[in-house]
């Protein structure tokens, strides 16, 4: 009874025996490749790495777009950090990028391809315990960097555009604004600002609608501006010369469709440079019947309107120009002073920039090159030319007209003493979205200018929404034009590339029924009455004898309430205001109601009083304003 079950266990146990030894041959030689992978894939993983985004620059350079705490090259824990040590400069332009590293808005969304690079690969070892093994990394496919970019923008120029376009929308009480320089030889974009500013350095707890480009994604109807645009067509197809006269109907006049047109600026008997001085709306309905519907809409169509303007930033609109076959017997009248037809801001920067460029449209510049880690050039993006639209010789003669509109239509309150300025205001009522109806008293604002007006280097745009104290363009737009060309002009900032020659103001022209001298001086003694003799707000250069009008003024004084969160004069003591941007430094002051001179542009590099020093209420502060590569 022993002996078998002895015999039985023995059995069992070489049964089980030779089962284990047969599984084991099994999984060893058999199945020895399945389960060599299962156990590489058990202790080897690809890891991806990312490559290192390609920075932004402006056109000197200076970096607008930086990577911090990168961490390309980690197995794991990688996170996108981008940064815009210029805070909200340029923030709706250069855009945002997203957490895994893709561009959510602006150029970071337009040249997302180019600026993320290509993946990388690599296979890392761990152990049982999940830790990493390092050297024992298999294969490996290193991240391909993205491209660098340099832009047209002008860091310096785009800041004092920002800082004239706040205080303008302040003091005029608009909604928004949008501010556009363009280099008229070479299309480049060297400003564009969009109010309210949006930094994207905060993106998480920005508004959306700040995120906008409304440079390129706003609509709007352009009102007398486009005036420009009907004139150019009347010059270049010979319908009507500058010294031709037309009757502005004492600023009444009957449409065919039976409106009656009323005139803001009522003007007689006027030549065609007078009626766009004055910018008489009845004027140019009226000369527009001399110019075939079919001719005014190829103008229309070869200046840009209708059209995206090729420049491919994200979100931009085409506008809306209403096919030839639906125009009805006013439509051509109401298009010539800037109705029925919706544009852009950037349309308009361009189409007045073709006008400074001797006729010839091109395409608007953002980018000058592509450029790799070091900062070496790997692709320069050359200027392109669209189309000529006007010829030289009608290009020249209608910015001689346009100087009117500053030197003593309704412009003339920025009328420079040095340099001169071609230009034209625009006021239109806003059209609600829903009804297509004219919104009444809410109005988009601009004023288009170029300087110097014989040979241009400069054209800008100074657009508006719904200013509500000052709602006609040559009171709202126009100074914030004047107040950039002052400092883009006086203090040089770099821009443009090639030193430019600022030509002396002509003889103001006369007014009918006027002579120009007795007008001059009868203009400058009431201003000069009125208070507006004043320092220069922008520089601490000697500017004695220089009118300001009133909507050119330094800002106001801090509010009483507002002053005194300050503390009394006894413990008002001077900040440190070193590295601060001009904005910054003005804000702090205002609170301390210090007034302040500054000089340069840029960040704070000098102060006087020095931090710490005593301050009395009604002081004077003085800073010194540059920038560090």
């Amino acid at each position: 009874m022993a002996n078998r079950r002895i015999l039985t266990l023995s059995t069992a146990l070489g049964v089980l025996w030779i089962a284990s030894v047969a599984r084991v041959f099994y999984i060893q030689v058999v199945k020895s490749s399945y389960y060599s992978g299962k156990a590489v894939d058990q202790s080897v993983r690809r890891d991806v790495l990312k490559p290192s985004r390609g920075e932004v620059f402006d056109r000197s350079g200076m970096k607008l777009v930086a990577n911090v705490d990168e961490g390309a090259g980690t197995p794991q824990g990688f996170r996108w950090s981008r940064l815009c040590p210029n805070g909200r400069l340029a923030g709706q332009v250069l855009g945002v990028v997203s957490r895994d590293g893709y561009g959510q808005s602006g150029l970071e969304m337009l040249f997302d391809r180019n600026l993320r690079g290509t993946d990388g690969w690599r296979y890392v070892r761990y152990d049982a315990r999940k830790r990493y093994t390092p050297g024992a990394e298999d294969e490996s496919t290193p991240p391909v960097d993205g491209t660098g970019v340099r832009l047209t923008l002008d860091s310096r120029v785009q800041e004092v555009v920002e800082h004239a376009l706040e205080r303008g929308v302040e003091r005029t009480g608009a909604k928004q604004g949008v501010v556009i320089i363009v280099e008229p030889a070479t299309g480049d974009i060297v400003a564009m600002a969009n109010y309210p500013f949006f930094d994207p350095n905060t993106r998480e707890t920005a508004d959306r609608e700040d995120w906008k480009n409304h440079a390129v994604a706003m609509v709007y109807e352009p009102g007398s501006a486009f005036k420009v645009i009907t004139s150019a067509a009347l010059l270049q197809e010979h319908r009507m010369r500058p010294a031709d006269t037309v009757d502005g109907g004492g600023g009444t006049y009957q449409l065919p469709a039976g409106q009656v047109l009323h005139d803001t600026h009522p003007v007689g008997r006027v030549s065609f440079t007078d009626a766009l001085a004055y910018s008489s709306n009845i004027a140019f309905a009226k000369m527009s019947t001399r110019l075939p519907s079919l001719d005014f809409y190829k103008y229309i169509r070869s200046f840009g309107f209708g059209m995206k303007t090729g420049t491919t930033l994200p979100s931009e609109e085409s506008g809306r120009v209403q096919p030839i076959g639906m125009w009805s017997a006013r439509s051509g009248m109401t298009i010539a002073f800037g109705h029925e037809i919706s544009v852009t801001p950037l349309q308009m920067a361009m189409a007045f920039a073709a006008v400074a460029n001797n006729g010839v449209l091109m395409r608007p510049r953002v980018v000058k090159a592509w450029v790799d880690a070091n900062g070496s050039v790997v692709r320069e993006e050359p200027p392109r030319q669209i189309r000529r639209v006007i010829s030289d010789s009608t290009a020249t003669e209608l910015r001689a007209m346009m100087k009117g509109v500053v030197e003593y239509g309704t412009a003339a309150d920025i009328r420079h003493p040095s340099i001169t300025i071609a230009g034209k205001t625009g006021t239109a009522e806003k059209i609600d979205p829903k009804t297509g109806k004219y919104l009444h008293g809410h109005f988009h604002s601009s004023f288009i200018g170029m300087a110097p007006a014989e040979h241009p280097v400069f054209a800008c745009l100074v657009m508006l929404d719904e200013p509500t104290k000052l709602k006609y363009g040559g009171q709202s737009a126009a100074p914030i034009f004047r107040e950039i060309l002052d400092r883009v002009s006086e203090e040089r900032l770099g821009w443009p590339d090639h030193p430019v020659t600022w030509t002396q103001t002509e003889s103001v022209r006369a007014i009918p029924g006027g002579d120009p001298v007795k007008i001059a001086l009868a203009a400058q003694s009431k201003k000069e009455t009125a208070g507006m003799l004043l320092a220069s707000a922008t520089s601490t250069k000697s500017d004695a004898g220089k009118v300001i009008p009133a909507s050119y003024a330094v800002p106001e004084e801090a509010p009483e309430s507002q002053v005194a969160t300050s503390g009394s004069s006894s413990d008002r003591v001077m900040p440190d205001l070193h590295n601060a941007t001009l904005r910054d430094a003005l804000l702090r002051m205002k609170a301390l109601a210090i007034e302040v001179d500054y000089q340069g542009a840029g960040k704070v590099r000098e102060q006087d009083p020095l931090p710490g020093a005593p301050l009395k209420r009604g002081s004077h502060c003085r800073l010194q304003l540059g920038w560090t590569e």
